[in-house]
C-alpha cells in the first residue's frame, strides 16, 4: 500500500480522537475503492510512518475497522483487510436478497414521489450498458452507485444502514477478478429489467427481479473454486 493511497497527518494540536476517525475513512475509502484488497495485510510500522500518526492512533482504528467488520485482527499478525470465506458470502447474500428486494419495492412505490424519477434516470443513464467492455473499478463503481440509489429513493434510513453495514463492496472486490464477460453481461440485463420496473412503478415487479437479480449473483459467485474465498472456503 502507498502512501498516497491514504494520506492523513496529525497534526500538534488535533484530537487525538479527530486522528482516528481520519484514518478510519481513509483506511475505508481506499478498501471500498479497491486500493486496499480483501486479504492484504495492514502493517501498523508501515502506517506510522506512512501518515505520520501515533501507533496508539493505529491500534483504536484498527479496532473501529474491526468492528465494522472491514479489517480482521489476528493475534501475533496484525490487522488484514477482512476476506470472506464461502459460507460467509452465502450467509451475506441472503440477506441482501432479502433487504435490497425490499429497497427495490419501495423505491418503486415513492418513484413519482417528488423528483424520485428524475434522479434515478440521470443515475440510470450514467450506468447502463451501452455496449462496451468496462473496466473492473469502473463497473464496481456503477453497480454500487445503482444499487444504493435505489435504496436511498426507497426512503427507509434504517434499511439504507443495514445494507452499508453489510460492507458488501468486499465481497465484490474480493471474487472480481474472476468475473467473465457473461457475468457483466447479464449483470447489465438484470439492471435493466429492475429499472424499468421501477420506472413503470411496478412495486411487485421490481422486487422479484431485484431478487432474482441477486440469487443469480450468489450462484455464479458461490460457484467459484475455493482459492476465491477466505479460510474455511
Amino acid at each position: 500500500m502507498q502512501s498516497a493511497d491514504i494520506v492523513v497527518k496529525e497534526e500538534p494540536n488535533q484530537r487525538r480522537g479527530q486522528t482516528v476517525d481520519d484514518i478510519i475513512e481513509r483506511v475505508r475509502n481506499a478498501i471500498l475503492a479497491g486500493r486496499i484488497v480483501p486479504g492484504q495485510r495492514l502493517v501498523a510500522n508501515d502506517l506510522v510512518e506512512q501518515l505520520g500518526v501515533s501507533r496508539g492512533s493505529i491500534r483504536e482504528a484498527f479496532q473501529r475497522l474491526s468492528a465494522e467488520g472491514l479489517v480482521d485482527i489476528t493475534p501475533n499478525r496484525g490487522a488484514m483487510v477482512r476476506r470472506l470465506s464461502r459460507e460467509q458470502v452465502r450467509d451475506l447474500f441472503q440477506i441482501r436478497i432479502n433487504l435490497e428486494g425490499l429497497g427495490a419495492r419501495l423505491a418503486a412505490e415513492r418513484i413519482h414521489d417528488a423528483d424520485h424519477r428524475e434522479q434515478f434516470l440521470a443515475v440510470w443513464d450514467e450506468v447502463k450498458p451501452d455496449g462496451s467492455a468496462r473496466a473492473w473499478p469502473l463497473f464496481m463503481r456503477q453497480n454500487r452507485l445503482y444499487h444504493r440509489t435505489i435504496v436511498s429513493l426507497g426512503g427507509n434510513k434504517q434499511l439504507t444502514q443495514l445494507i452499508d453495514n453489510l460492507q458488501l463492496p468486499i465481497v465484490m472486490f474480493q471474487v472480481g477478478q474472476s468475473m467473465q464477460p457473461e457475468n457483466s453481461a447479464r449483470s447489465h440485463h438484470d439492471h435493466a429489467q429492475i429499472a424499468e420496473a421501477i420506472l413503470a412503478g411496478d412495486a411487485k415487479a421490481a422486487q422479484s427481479a431485484m431478487e432474482n437479480h441477486l440469487k443469480g449473483s450468489a450462484d455464479w459467485i458461490l460457484q467459484l473454486p475455493n482459492t476465491a474465498f477466505g479460510l474455511n472456503a
